[in-house]
């Protein structure tokens, strides 16, 4: 993933919220999409379309250049039960230096 010349999303697996999140927030520096326990996929129109590396070709302006480097990545997972318990586990248990909830406004 590191010598990929694009970055749009990755997909990883798992139950563990240790490794989710340890995974989580070395992936996010990589892509600007990152689906947990669910695969690639395009949309849902609500999120934005971002991408990092070559996938973000074609910004030319300076203006638009830094809109663009500084999208921040997401993190995507269904509306699952299970989806919610692993993610309330990777929050609450303070486990991701990405998945949070201490924002800066």
């Amino acid at each position: 993933m590191i010598t990929s010349d694009h970055g749009q999303q990755v997909s990883i697996f798992g139950s563990d919220p240790w490794q989710i999140a340890a995974l989580v927030d070395t992936l996010v520096n990589q892509v600007c999409r990152v689906n947990i326990n669910c695969q690639c996929q395009r949309g849902p129109d609500v999120f934005p379309f971002v991408g990092r590396k070559d996938s973000a070709e074609g910004t030319l302006s300076v203006h638009d250049a830094l809109r663009a480097f500084s999208i921040r990545t997401m993190v995507a997972a269904k509306q699952t039960e299970a989806s919610k318990k692993l993610l309330d586990a990777i929050v609450l248990g303070n486990k991701s230096n990405f998945i949070n909830t201490h924002f800066i406004l």
